[in-house]
């Protein structure tokens, strides 16, 4: 037992299919504000890090980067309904038995509800940190483990060895870390095992199923 009390988990990625699904709206949002962001993998580089801090980077533009924000945003609110990985949901609903879960994503609070919802899942989750209410992850991890996680804003505080973040990307890992909780990783989303590794995340899972293994 490793005695995690809560599970953080990242939404895109790593509960829902990304990479398919999220792409063709960037491409959109990147043509019309003369991004030059043409790929993939351009794209997927931006999650590296915070996804709002690295787009303002690449733009060199406050305004410009703040506007391309919410032109994707509000594409993804509008079209975005990406699969749920094969086997995480029947994931968190074992972990859900035993753990405090949330939600931290830099996806909008409207967009992560509304999928949550259609995979039936959620009613597992006490909270949801949402990019629109709290675009920074280590300032969400620092909420939560401040006891800033429930319906009306008061849980009961966590320690940090016993949370853990799952998560698809490198710049998650190192928020999680930077806030002093442990990150696991999975091989499914934005990047690959050897990113998330050289990121430190503890663990990277190739199935669902190992997280069980690692939490439970």
């Amino acid at each position: 037992m490793n005695g995690f009390d809560a599970v953080l988990f990242d939404l895109d990625g790593t509960l829902v299919d990304t990479r398919s699904a999220s792409w063709p709206w960037f491409e959109q949002t990147s043509r019309e504000f003369a991004l030059g962001i043409d790929t993939r993998e351009q794209f997927f580089a931006l999650f590296e890090g915070n996804f709002f801090e690295c787009l303002a980077a690449h733009c060199g533009d406050h305004a410009k980067a703040t506007a391309a924000a919410q032109h994707f945003m509000g594409l993804i609110r509008e079209h975005y309904a990406p699969p749920f990985i094969t086997g995480i949901v029947e994931v968190v609903r074992a972990l859900a038995a035993h753990h405090i879960l949330a939600i931290v994503s830099s996806n909008m609070h409207e967009t992560i509800a509304r999928l949550l919802q259609t995979g039936g899942v959620a009613a597992h989750f006490a909270h949801i940190y949402a990019g629109d209410t709290q675009p920074s992850k280590s300032g969400a991890i620092a909420d939560f483990l401040a006891g800033r996680w429930s319906d009306n804003g008061v849980g009961r505080p966590f320690d940090a060895d016993r949370v853990v973040l799952i998560t698809d990307t490198a710049g998650d890992v190192g928020e999680a870390l930077a806030s002093g909780i442990r990150a696991f990783g999975v091989d499914w989303g934005m990047h690959d095992r050897q990113k998330l590794i050289a990121a430190g995340a503890a663990h990277v899972a190739s199935q669902p199923r190992q997280l069980l293994e690692w939490i439970n």
